[in-house]
């Protein structure tokens, strides 16, 4: 289903708008990854997000030998063997903005370079596939949680490269967070007037981004 706007009457969303018809709502949450930008938009709402492609790629199986996720935060390249034996290797973001997940030869040589500094007997494996998707990035690598300038519009945007690990307890979060209607205080620091009032949160090196 393709969100393509919002009902907005003063300062409640009334109603989504998509594209098999309208969907009332009382309240509404925006997480949508690497459109997350776009869609707050939809609703008026203007995010510090900026989305770039994060690009992985994966070997030819190979014998059991990696039984855990290795990651350079100096070369910007993590490693992960899966249960078939194939070899995952990603790392960080494209340097420029863009929405397109289409890969890329200079990306994929920067992800193998890495992954050879790190286990030299790699050199030579075939690559199987690749692949790229949309990461959205805030000004101080952060997530933004909480409360929108709209009083039931809720945001849970700005993971950029790492969200996936926080899924769990940040959609446990931001249930209670609705359900109660009220921020907790673990979520406070990372609330959108954050950027206007410049108590900012660094999770640059965390993240290992590198641009």
């Amino acid at each position: 289903t393709e969100v393509q706007g919002f009902e907005v009457v003063g300062d409640r969303v009334q109603a989504v708008k998509t594209n098999r018809g309208r969907v009332a709502c009382g309240q509404v949450l925006i997480a949508t990854g690497g459109m997350n930008y776009d869609v707050a938009l939809m609703a008026g709402v203007e995010l510090p997000i900026r989305c770039y492609p994060l690009q992985a790629m994966v070997t030819q199986p190979l014998k059991p030998w990696l039984d855990t996720l290795v990651s350079s935060v100096s070369l910007h390249t993590y490693l992960v063997q899966s249960s078939r034996g194939e070899v995952v290797i990603g790392g960080g973001s494209d340097p420029y903005q863009l929405y397109s997940t289409r890969s890329t030869l200079d990306m994929k040589e920067h992800l193998a370079e890495g992954a050879v500094h790190l286990f030299p007997f790699l050199q030579g494996v075939r690559l199987l596939r690749q692949w790229a998707g949309i990461t959205d990035m805030t000004p101080d690598y952060s997530p933004i949680m909480g409360a929108s300038p709209l009083a039931n519009l809720w945001l849970d945007c700005g993971w950029g490269t790492w969200g996936f690990k926080a899924t769990p307890v940040a959609g446990k979060r931001m249930a209670q967070t609705i359900a109660d209607g009220r921020v907790p205080g673990i979520l406070k620091p990372f609330a959108l007037e954050r950027f206007e009032t410049f108590q900012l949160l660094n999770e640059m090196g965390a993240t290992a981004a590198s641009h």
